[in-house]
């Protein structure tokens, strides 16, 4: 099968991309796109999914002050609850089988404009009417304007439309397209200005446009909802590893949360799949009544509405600290830690259905378990449960590795670094530098894996992260696992350990959270060019493929694959190397940065199978749930 190694991104503006010239020592040199070549690039930019503007409709852009206008003459309330529905069934599509397109065409024919058929064409071709990220900005903005105007109820479809193009032009907008399009024109330009770079000055422009894809990738996510719960159920109701020993912790992760909050998790849990539920059936409402009505418990209920629900006022106030921070078109975390607004009438109003599913089963228990222990001193509470899920985490991905190798005819066997360490320590009390996890493989190759813990942090999850944050971020994190990773390969090809030979080649990769740095082209361009020096002896000796990052969810993703494709003789050992030679040149014809994993797997053909490992979770913490609010 042809692979055509491309890169999808919702809700980045295209760019042009130059061809990759040849590199002297002093400023890049080389002559502009070919005409094939710029057909190619022109072909690649067709199959991206973009946010459609208000260009595309042949309307003016309406400004912010515009947009809070128009947002203010309408009943604030209305306005937010019909927001909340949107966004909540696009949700609900992109998790389930449904097609967002569906979603966005069934508003388009809500509105009887005759602009509204030049939007049809859009997403029948490569168009995306309400990303994530824009309706977040307007439903912000619509928090901030609101006023009560009972008599005018909610922003009618047609401004809706209009207020949705607008941010999305806002979001686009560049100094090489004012409305947001990408015409002739302004490619050529950004060509010329490529091709004007030093190589200092093209890797400042690519890690710039590395922060802004891992705020808009983090804004965009979608998290479906049995991967989750499954995680839950894995993360928090089994006992603590055994090096966990600090008896101020329970036997178990869900036992710190009831220390911490006061409540049981399950009794929080349950109330969230009533919620979650509900919402998918199109309830966005909750009253305390209908809650304990429905089986909840008094105190889960007190729980939700004392820590994931505001008032208006309280709402906006903290909207206004977020634009004293910065640009607001990638904050959101005022919003996810509390999905609700408290009504008028004592109601909770829920504004997003991703940002429940996130605050209840998601990485939102950690952080409400922790901060409520008290202050994170050394020898504190919080500080002991802050390593022991650090614990929990090598477990989770030791976990799923072990299952990827079972799947997998050509890795022979997981090693983990309690096996390493005392098989190569050569002096008493100095243990070796080793990684977590080493895969060797029939064909020659070795997985060299270390996990780490280690979220993003505020500012770069939202876009207000600079350079210089990202750096000391990342040798905190990455490098730091890049060189216990690169004294493992040291070790094994000195002692030729595990069968391995002057021929054999390493695949390095760092281990993460999902709210850790995603897996991205620029972000592994980055980190090759940080760990260069570490590297260096494994590459002169060409035995190193270049190293990358994974999340858990990536991992359980292989799981899935290993096990689908695994009864047909599909090898994921195959895949995943097959994926890193491909990493290593990147894409020829347009010079781009390597190609992320799942769009290897997109372009391969690939699906994304569940493994079954996570419905039987999922299926385990659901009847756990159920017998709660039975009894």
């Amino acid at each position: 099968m042809a692979r055509k190694y491309g890169r999808k991104n919702q809700n980045r503006p295209p760019r042009k991309r130059a061809p990759r010239p040849e590199r002297t020592d002093g400023p890049l040199r080389g002559n502009l796109a070919t005409p094939e070549e710029r057909r190619r690039l022109e072909a690649e930019l067709a199959r991206q999914l973009t946010p459609v503007v208000s260009a595309h409709a042949g309307l003016a852009a309406l400004t912010e002050l515009e947009r809070r206008a128009l947002l203010s003459s309408h009943d604030g309330q209305e306005t937010v609850r019909s927001l909340t529905v949107i966004q909540s069934r696009l949700d609900i599509a992109a998790s389930t089988t449904w097609i967002e397109a569906e979603v966005e065409r069934n508003i388009l024919s809500a509105v009887d404009e005759p602009w509204v058929e030049l939007l049809i064409r859009q997403l029948r071709s490569n168009g995306r009417l309400v990303p994530p990220r824009s309706m977040t900005q307007l439903l912000r903005e619509a928090i901030e304007s609101s006023t009560t105007h009972l008599s005018a109820g909610a922003i009618p479809p047609v401004e809706f439309v209009r207020l949705i193009l607008s941010v999305n032009t806002e979001h686009l907008r560049t100094e090489y397209s004012q409305d947001g399009t990408m015409d002739p024109d302004a490619m050529d330009r950004i060509e010329a200005m490529a091709f004007s770079l030093d190589l200092e000055q093209s890797r400042t422009a690519l890690r710039e446009l590395m922060l802004d894809e891992i705020a808009i990738l983090h804004s965009n996510m979608p998290q479906k909802r049995e991967i989750l719960q499954a995680d839950t159920q894995r993360v928090w109701f089994n006992r603590w590893p055994s090096r966990v020993t600090d008896p101020r912790l329970g036997a178990k992760p869900a036992d710190t949360f009831l220390t911490a909050n006061g409540v049981e998790l399950l009794d929080v849990l349950a109330l969230g799949h009533l919620v979650i539920e509900r919402a998918t059936e199109g309830e966005y409402e909750f009253s305390r009544a209908d809650l304990l009505q429905a089986g909840a418990l008094p105190q889960a209920v007190d729980f939700m509405f004392a820590n994931m629900a505001q008032t208006l006022p309280a709402y906006k106030r903290r909207l206004t600290d977020d634009r004293r921070r910065g640009s607001v078109a990638n904050q959101r975390y005022a919003m996810t830690e509390h999905p609700f607004v408290l009504q008028d009438d004592g109601t909770a109003l829920l504004l997003r259905y991703q940002w429940a599913l996130d605050r209840f089963f998601g990485s939102h228990l950690y952080w409400q378990t922790f901060f409520n222990l008290g202050r994170p001193l050394p020898g504190s509470a919080a500080e002991s449960f802050s390593l022991a899920m650090n614990d929990v985490f090598e477990e989770e991905v030791a976990d799923v590795l072990a299952r990827i190798v079972d799947l997998s005819p050509k890795m022979t066997r997981l090693i983990r670094e309690d096996e390493l360490q005392p098989s190569w320590t050569e002096e008493v009390g100095r243990p070796p530098s080793v990684c977590d996890y080493v895969i060797p493989t029939t064909s020659g190759y070795f997985l060299t894996l270390d996990a780490t813990n280690h979220s993003l942090n505020f500012a770069l999850a939202q876009g207000l992260g600079t350079i210089d944050d990202y750096a000391a971020d990342a040798e905190r994190s990455l490098v730091k696992k890049c060189d216990q990773i690169a004294e493992t390969m040291r070790q094994i090809r000195r002692r030729n350990a595990f069968g391995a030979t002057d021929r054999s080649v390493f695949v390095p990769i760092v281990v993460v959270p999902v709210g850790g740095v995603p897996n991205l082209g620029t972000v592994e361009s980055d980190l090759w060019w940080r760990t260069e020096e570490i590297f260096r002896d494994l590459a002169r000796a060409r035995c190193l493929y270049t190293p990358t990052v994974l999340s858990l969810s990536d991992l359980v993703l292989l799981e899935g694959i290993a096990e689908h494709y695994g009864v047909r003789g599909l090898d994921i050992a195959d895949e995943l190397v097959g994926w890193r030679r491909a990493a290593m040149t990147g894409t020829v014809i347009t010079g781009t940065p390597p190609i992320s994993l799942r769009d290897y797997l997109s372009e391969a053909g690939i699906e994304r199978p569940i493994p079954t490992r996570t419905f039987r979770l999922h299926r385990e913490l659901i009847d756990a749930i159920r017998v709660r609010l039975d009894r």
